[in-house]
C-alpha cells in the first residue's frame, strides 16, 4: 500500500520522544484506504494510502482501519519515538494486538505479527474514541481515508 504524504515531514529522528496518532479506514467499490494524523512536536502530519488488495478488500473499511494503525506503528518504530498512542474507532485495532480477540483471517493473522514485530521497539498505546462524534483529528483522519478513494 503506497502511502501518501500531505505534510512536510522534516523533523529529526527522536525530536520528540511520545506522539499522537489517529487512524481511520474506508473502503469503497474494491478499495480500502486509511487515513492518518500525527500530531509531533506541535505539528499536525496527514498521511493516507488506499490498496485494492483482493484479500484484504474483502475486509471493506476494516482493512484500511488495520493499515492506518500499521501505518502510525511504523512511522514510530522508524522514527525512534519510545511511545506513540493510537486513537482509533474500530474496536478491534487494539483487541487483535492485544489478543482479545482472536485474529482468524488473513488480514487480522498479519496485523497481529506486525504488531509483535514491533511493539518491543516502540511502546504501543491504544485508545478507543467514538467515530462520527466530532472529534477533530478522527475526523480529519476519516477524511483523509475517504480522500484516498476519491470521495
Amino acid at each position: 500500500m503506497a502511502d501518501k504524504y500531505y505534510a512536510v515531514h522534516n523533523e529529526k529522528k527522536g525530536s520528540s520522544g511520545i506522539v499522537k496518532a489517529y487512524v481511520d479506514g474506508s473502503y469503497y467499490n474494491g478499495e480500502f484506504s486509511y487515513g492518518m494524523v500525527i500530531l509531533r512536536d506541535g505539528k499536525e502530519l496527514c498521511f493516507s494510502g488506499k490498496s485494492s488488495d483482493a484479500g484484504l478488500a474483502a475486509m471493506h473499511n476494516v482493512a484500511g482501519e488495520i493499515k492506518g494503525a500499521e501505518a502510525a506503528m511504523r512511522y514510530a518504530a522508524d522514527e525512534g519515538l519510545e511511545k506513540i498512542i493510537i486513537y482509533y474507532d474500530y474496536e478491534g485495532i487494539a483487541k487483535w494486538c492485544l489478543g482479545e480477540w482472536r485474529a482468524n483471517k488473513k488480514g487480522t493473522q498479519a496485523y497481529k505479527k506486525f504488531y509483535d514485530s514491533v511493539k518491543d521497539k516502540v511502546l504501543i498505546e491504544f485508545v478507543k474514541v467514538k467515530g462520527h462524534s466530532k472529534d477533530k483529528y478522527n475526523d480529519m483522519a476519516d477524511r483523509l481515508a475517504k480522500s484516498a478513494l476519491g470521495l
